[in-house]
């Protein structure tokens, strides 16, 4: 099954190789030995040159690892979301494990563009509050408070000369536990703004305040 699935991403790239192969969510049908086999034969084939796990539990990657190093993690991070470098970077950091993360702009809130008057289409994911997910950032009345909180973390981006996103992507590539921060773009503009997130470090004190904003909303970014 996984030689069938890159064949197929192959094809669609139009490449002979992938970078990074990755198992998405894990399948606790199948022995992680089966999978490892099947990553590893596409590994000596030439057919992807690192392999790696993402939304896996930390019990679960040690496991994974008793069978075949993996190269590359994969998690959701940002300002909102702060569970994984609790409960995962550590991990990556012992087994010096690239870290990449997904959600780095907190699936959108961190763009500035959600107003209160903002409304999800029938297929997307965020219109029913995004569930644990997204630690329900969408929800509501807790998606009206998040833009609140946004707007004020936009005034310390404003004082910065920075954008919002910029803002948001510096802080995440601050961690030196990720490698990659992963955001989409629509708009050549937008490759272009994010990429002002890098040259530049945040002081103590302009992470301090930014860590206040979210204490007096009560934002609770690390839940149990």
């Amino acid at each position: 099954m996984i030689e069938t699935a890159i064949e197929g991403s192959l094809q669609r790239l139009k490449t002979d190789y992938i970078d990074v192969y990755m198992v998405h969510w894990p399948d606790r049908e199948t022995l992680f030995e089966e999978t490892m086999r099947g990553l590893e034969t596409i590994v000596q084939s030439g057919k992807a040159r690192y392999i790696g796990l993402s939304n896996f539990t930390p019990a679960e990657i040690t496991q994974v690892m008793e069978i075949r190093r993996i190269d590359v993690l994969q998690y959701g991070y940002n300002l909102f979301d702060q569970r994984m470098a609790k409960f995962v970077f550590p991990l990556a950091q012992e087994q010096q494990i690239g870290m990449m993360v997904y959600g780095s702009l907190a699936y959108g809130l961190l763009t500035g563009v959600f107003t209160p008057e903002t409304k999800f289409g029938d297929n997307d994911w965020r219109r029913h509050g995004g569930g644990n997910f997204s630690l329900k950032l969408f929800a509501e009345g807790v998606f009206q408070r998040n833009l609140t909180v946004v707007d004020e973390i936009q005034k310390i981006a404003d004082y910065l000369g920075k954008s919002l996103p910029q803002l948001a992507l510096n802080w995440v590539l601050s961690n030196p536990t990720v490698s990659t921060a992963l955001v989409g773009a629509r708009r050549i503009s937008e490759v272009e703004d994010n990429m002002g997130a890098i040259g530049w470090q945040l002081s103590d004190e302009i992470r301090y305040d930014i860590d206040r904003i979210f204490a007096n909303f009560e934002v609770n970014v690390v839940p149990k």
